[in-house]
């Protein structure tokens, strides 16, 4: 049985190697796509790399990443070979032995170095290289981060005001200096008391005079009052504000969601105008 770590490790590459093993399986067709065979051997390679879905899913899969493999090998796509072979020489050094022992390895499942590197062939193409190819024709754009943004609650409304706050036993003092034209820095020296410059978010302030701030547009003054103080507030702007989101961490979010939306879009077109034959 493949040990535990091979599994692991192989789930995460997609690439295959350029060395050759000699052992050879007689190997059956289980379906074709536009007259290319996929084997019992891509089948249960494909048992190990997808983890948890039944044999007909790991074929439907199967069927899908063919589709995408012929269509990128029309545009042109290839793989680098260095980059295949260093990464099965990793995939034997993260199971502690070297190729004969990864050969050993996939032997105990009737598989061979031959049938990783075809797998993993078009698991690469039909994977990062349908990324890498869709990545370059759809692009995400800044309206559409913002809007993600605001749809997560990510992006915070503030506003700035300037705040007195004034003891309601000077009510009638208040009364003869306050117009609503007067700058509050004005009253609030003939007050006697100190003018607050604030930035806050919907809910921060008193109740009564919350409502009111967030009620008045950007240049208003209101007034609010409790059971001990009175409140002038002047709205002076209002800002959006990000809450420590990593905007490219979004971009790529949405630009993954993008891509799988498109992926999908092509399988089906793909199918529409393909062969497929599944044997069993």
């Amino acid at each position: 049985m493949v040990s535990g770590s091979f599994k692991k490790v192989l789930c995460g590459v997609l690439l295959w190697t350029a060395i050759s093993f000699s052992a050879v399986l007689v190997d059956r067709v289980v379906a074709s796509v536009n007259s290319e065979p996929i084997l019992e051997s891509d089948v249960k390679m494909g048992m190990l790399f997808y983890e948890g879905l039944t044999k007909r899913q790991v074929i439907d899969k199967l069927v899908e990443h063919m589709l995408l493999y012929q269509f990128l090998i029309g545009k042109g796509l290839q793989v680098p070979q260095e980059l295949i072979d260093g990464t099965i020489q990793n995939i034997a050094r993260a199971n502690k032995t070297d190729l004969e022992g990864l050969a050993r390895e996939l032997a105990k499942e009737n598989l061979t170095l031959q049938d990783l590197r075809r797998f993993l062939e078009r698991e690469l193409l039909a994977t990062q290289g349908l990324m890498a190819f869709l990545g370059r024709e759809i692009k995400v754009s800044d309206m559409e981060i913002e809007l993600e943004k605001l749809k997560r609650g990510d992006i915070k409304v503030v506003r700035n005001i300037e705040l007195l706050v004034v003891d309601k036993r000077e009510g009638s003092k208040l009364v003869d200096v306050f117009k609503p034209s007067k700058p509050l820095e004005v009253i609030a020296k003939e007050l006697g008391v100190n003018l607050e410059r604030l930035r806050v978010s919907r809910g921060e302030l008193v109740e009564v005079l919350d409502k009111e701030v967030w009620r008045a547009k950007v240049g208003d003054v209101v007034m609010a009052e409790d059971k001990d103080h009175i409140y002038i507030a002047r709205v002076i702007s209002e800002e959006n504000t990000s809450q420590d989101k990593d905007t490219e961490e979004i971009k790529q979010e949405i630009l993954l969601r993008k891509i799988e939306q498109r992926k999908q879009e092509l399988i089906e077109r793909l199918r529409k105008n393909s062969f497929v034959k599944v044997l069993q």
